[in-house]
């Protein structure tokens, strides 16, 4: 019978790391693409996986690709929500549901959700542009002082508080 031995190492492992690179490719669509490569240098005492784990959260803040609207979707759409208001105080109901066809409700009703769905982009806008704007601070200041100070792992939960 032949026993299985187990190796050890009795010497501790001479290898370190010094540098990190991580990239990530996003297709906007239309044969374009954004790509971001962000390059570190660890020096000693300093945990890779730390580093790691930083970079990867700014590439993630700084994803082109979004669920929110454009600031031009977002001004053409109050633009109609004027347009809706005109509508209804110059034609009447009977003219502006002719217009805009079937919805549920009063047409006021329906301009009220029209108005609560806009500020609701414009708050998610406003939250990616402010996400953004973190992380390319952090960027900045990767040489620096600068930390990134969050519990979250994940951004695309859709809680982007920070």
């Amino acid at each position: 019978m032949n026993k299985k031995r187990k190796k050890t190492i009795s010497k501790k492992s001479e290898m370190k790391i010094t540098k990190l690179t991580i990239a990530r490719l996003y297709n906007l669509g239309s044969y374009e693409h954004v790509r971001y490569e962000l390059t570190a240098e660890i020096t000693e005492g300093e945990s890779p996986a730390t580093a790691l784990l930083g970079l990867e959260k700014i590439i993630a803040a700084l994803s082109p690709k979004t669920s929110t609207r454009s600031r031009t979707e977002l001004e053409r759409a109050k633009r109609q929500l004027e347009d809706m208001h005109k509508k209804l105080s110059d034609e009447g109901p009977d003219a502006f549901r002719r217009y805009h066809g079937s919805f549920v409700g009063t047409p006021e009703e329906y301009i009220e959700r029209c108005e609560q769905s806009h500020a609701e982009n414009v708050a998610r806008r406003d939250a990616w542009e402010a996400r953004s704007a973190k992380a390319r601070k952090m960027l900045e200041d990767l040489g620096g002082a600068a930390n990134w100070k969050d519990s979250k792992l994940d951004w695309e939960d859709g809680d982007d508080e920070f």
